[in-house]
């Protein structure tokens, strides 16, 4: 099969596919034994074509996605009528880039950091699927751990948690002026104080958040925890990953 067929295929799939494209899904896909390298060069190939039009194609949650383009957001979002008040509170983005920055860790280890319960907004996380169990922690009560998922990253337009900003990318744009919410702390800490080494203080506001309530625009994504911890001994299902369902660490487990 041609090239220029092969790409058009591509660019079909792309815009069929309700989730970010991987290589390996492309390998599957093919016909006549397309290898993923080759997938993968069809792939940037058709990204640098549509770099001069006015859709992009992006690297996002480990594959490729045909998306709009971030200037004419407020156009789409008057079409979709979608509200501004539907993205994460403040609250919600205090805890997400916690356990985006320490995963996989307890509510109770969110708490301790936060100074606050946190149990009803780790429940709205783990309802819009941002966040996922992760087994739990091998400490008296074995308490529930938590991490992000492949649906945070689709949210925040990461390829992987490796393109999360880091203390030194935020420096660097305090340095040259580029961010003037750099100065400001993400969280409100009442009795705790955190270094300037945590570099979630600052972050997932700086990237933005996109609206959490676009059932009807994309699929939730159902797949797995971007990160999982090999040290979880086993696995927690969604049903009872409710943080209620939390032992408190302090708890002695009997057998």
């Amino acid at each position: 099969m041609e090239r220029e067929e092969l790409k058009a295929i591509v660019e079909n799939l792309l815009l069929a596919a309700e989730q970010p494209l991987t290589p390996e899904q492309l390998r599957q896909t093919l016909p006549g034994g397309v290898s993923e390298k080759e997938a993968v060069s069809i792939l940037e190939e058709l990204k640098g074509d549509y770099e001069s039009r006015n859709l992009q194609i992006i690297e996002v949650a480990q594959g490729y996605q045909l998306s709009t383009r971030h200037e004419y957001s407020e156009w789409i979002r008057t079409f979709l009528k979608l509200d501004k008040t539907t993205k994460l509170s403040q609250p919600s983005l205090d805890t997400l880039s916690i356990i985006a920055y320490k995963q996989p860790l307890t509510r109770q280890e969110v708490e301790d950091i936060r100074g606050v319960d946190s149990s009803g907004i780790v429940r709205n996380l783990l309802e819009k699927k941002i966040i996922a169990p992760a087994g739990r922690k091998k400490v008296p009560g074995r308490p529930i751990m938590y991490q992000t998922t492949r649906k945070f990253l689709e949210y925040f337009g990461l390829k992987d948690l490796s393109d999360m900003p880091t203390l030194e990318d935020l420096k660097d744009e305090e340095n040259d002026g580029t961010s003037e919410s750099s100065q400001q702390s993400l969280f409100s800490f009442e009795d705790e104080e955190v270094g300037d080494d945590e570099p979630w203080n600052q972050t997932l506001s700086q990237m933005g958040s996109k609206s959490l309530d676009q059932e009807n625009v994309t699929s939730e994504s159902t797949s797995g925890p971007v990160a999982p911890d090999p040290d979880a001994p086993e696995s927690v299902s969604p049903e009872a990953a409710s943080p209620e369902s939390d032992a408190p660490d302090s708890m002695e487990r009997k057998d």
